[in-house]
């Protein structure tokens, strides 16, 4: 059965990062159509009065960047975390739950990946204290289910921190 979920963890992680950048190359086209539909303003910003280029720099900042440093956080923390894993002889993670890491990491974006390691360390922490009150110092308790719902729980929250200057400016 293992195999099976390392598997679908991988494929789901491929998927989901497909589907970001198919989700942004339509809003790219969407954005062109509507400057090109624009008979005030927004025609002058695609050729022939202006070059591609300030197009293509708009829409890769605008609708990839974000999911590109995403998805170079998620390939960063996941080689550390096998890397490290690898090194305690896999007595650390199970190998889907690196998947379950990086999905977390890429779905909550950039600079929500921030807040997604800060939620996922203080619910593994509060797990853990709840955990040695009651069940003594010696349990361990596994990160693995921690990963998708405080992923949850930080697309969730990101969503309401947008009317915030602070989080603004962490914003590209």
């Amino acid at each position: 059965m293992e195999v099976n979920v390392v598997l679908w963890s991988r494929k789901s992680f491929w998927a989901i990062c497909a589907g970001y950048f198919v989700y942004a190359a339509y809003v790219s086209r969407a954005q062109f159509l509507a400057w090109h539909a624009d008979t005030t303003l927004g025609v002058y910003l695609i050729p022939p009065y202006r070059g591609i280029g300030y197009f293509f720099r708009y829409a890769f900042v605008h609708f990839w960047l974000p999911y590109v440093i995403s998805l170079l956080v998620a390939l960063l923390f996941f080689i550390g975390a096998k890397w490290l894993n690898n090194r305690r002889n896999e007595l650390l993670f199970e190998k889907e739950e690196l998947y379950f890491l990086a999905i977390g990491i890429f779905v909550s974006g950039h600079p929500g990946w921030i807040f997604y390691l800060l939620i996922v360390f203080s619910a593994y922490l509060l797990a853990s204290l709840i955990s040695t009150l009651f069940y003594g110092p010696h349990t361990r308790i596994s990160f693995y289910y921690f990963w998708l719902p405080c992923a949850a729980v930080t697309v969730t929250l990101t969503a309401y921190l947008h009317e915030y200057a602070w989080y603004a400016n962490l914003l590209i």
